[in-house]
């Protein structure tokens, strides 16, 4: 049974392996046609690899801009993981179309001279994009899960505000209804003293009437 746990685990693992390992392709590129690329599916959104891609270039103080086409552009830079070689580096993130939840991550390489690289002419750097882009997964994970936990932070900072200010509104509700609750105690009490006058005048008032008919009736006839 344990064999066929390992071999299976095995079995998943290369397939994943595969599955995340860079190729080499071509990509359309606005005005020059189809250029070399070297590419890689990741199973994460187009924004989060986005952003991860950046972040990875901008640690080595790179910063590019859009292009057409859908384009990042890193022009005439040197960056440490592809070689010691000036170039511009082109980057692209798209949605997989064959699977929903996965991006296709392109990355070109052109050189001063405006070739674009292939392993056929530029083996070493074709070689190092490929490096990178394989371990590129790990990054946009804890990019991912980064996000995710600022997010979820914000959200729980949130909920205590909410509960600050309940807790506030408890206690100013609180003294509201002492307030209310006193007010109560001393209108009843109101009310008790104010019965208490009407039964004294009730009563005046009745021994007034007997007086004013024992009066009448004394009338001399």
């Amino acid at each position: 049974m344990k064999k066929l746990i390992i071999t299976g685990l095995i079995f998943v693992s290369a397939v994943y392996v595969a599955k995340a390992q860079s190729y080499e392709t071509t990509v359309e590129m606005s005005k020059i046609g189809y250029q070399n690329a070297v590419c890689i599916d990741l199973p994460y959104t187009v924004d989060e690899v986005r952003e991860t891609l950046e972040k990875r270039f901008a640690a080595s103080g790179l910063k590019g801009k859009s292009a057409s086409k859908g384009f990042t552009e890193y022009k005439n830079v040197k960056f440490a993981e592809f070689g010691n070689e000036t170039m511009t580096i082109h980057t692209k993130v798209d949605k997989n179309k064959q699977s929903k939840s996965e991006s296709k991550v392109y990355i070109l390489i052109s050189l001063q001279d405006g070739q674009f690289c292939a392993s056929s002419t530029c083996e070493s750097i074709i070689s190092k994009v490929k490096e990178f882009e394989n371990k590129l997964e790990p990054y946009v994970a804890l990019h991912t899960t980064t996000v995710h936990l600022d997010k979820n932070m914000e959200e729980l900072k949130k909920s205590e505000k909410d509960l600050r200010n309940l807790q506030d509104d408890s206690v100013s509700l609180q003294k509201d209804k002492e307030k209310i609750l006193k007010k109560i105690d001393e209108n009843t009490q109101k009310i008790q003293n104010k019965q208490k006058e009407i039964e004294m005048k009730q009563q005046i008032v009745t021994e007034t009437q007997l007086k004013k008919s024992q009066q009448e009736s004394d009338l001399p006839r």
